[in-house]
C-alpha cells in the first residue's frame, strides 16, 4: 500500500475524533440539543470517543431495524442521569447524537 494512503486514513480519523468529541462537548454543556450529520460516521469510533469520556455502552437498548444498516445505540454517564443517543443509517448517510433525559 502507498504510504500516502495509510498516512492520510490516520490523519482523517484523528479529524473525526476531534469533530466527534467536539461535538459531545458541546451536547454535554448544553450548547447544542442534537447534533445531525449529513453522513454516516464510524458507530465504533462514535462509541470509542464517548467511552473516552466517561459514558459506557448500555447494551440494553441496542438495536437495530433488522436491516443492519439503521441503528439506534444508548450510553449512559454514571454521573449524570442522562442517555447518548446514537442514530444513524448507512443507507440514508446521516448519524445524529443526542442527550435526552431518563
Amino acid at each position: 500500500m502507498n504510504k500516502y494512503i495509510k498516512t492520510d486514513i490516520e490523519q482523517g480519523i484523528t479529524f473525526l475524533k476531534v469533530a466527534i468529541n467536539n461535538a459531545l462537548a458541546d451536547l454535554e454543556e448544553g450548547k447544542e440539543k442534537e447534533i445531525r450529520f449529513d453522513i454516516p460516521l464510524p458507530l465504533q469510533l462514535i462509541i470509542k470517543c464517548a467511552e473516552d469520556r466517561g459514558w459506557e455502552s448500555n447494551l440494553i437498548d441496542d438495536w437495530t431495524n433488522g436491516w443492519e444498516v439503521d441503528y439506534w445505540y444508548r450510553m449512559i454517564h454514571p454521573n449524570r442521569k442522562d442517555y447518548l443517543s446514537i442514530n444513524g443509517s448507512l443507507l440514508w448517510g446521516n448519524t445524529s447524537l443526542k442527550i435526552e433525559n431518563e
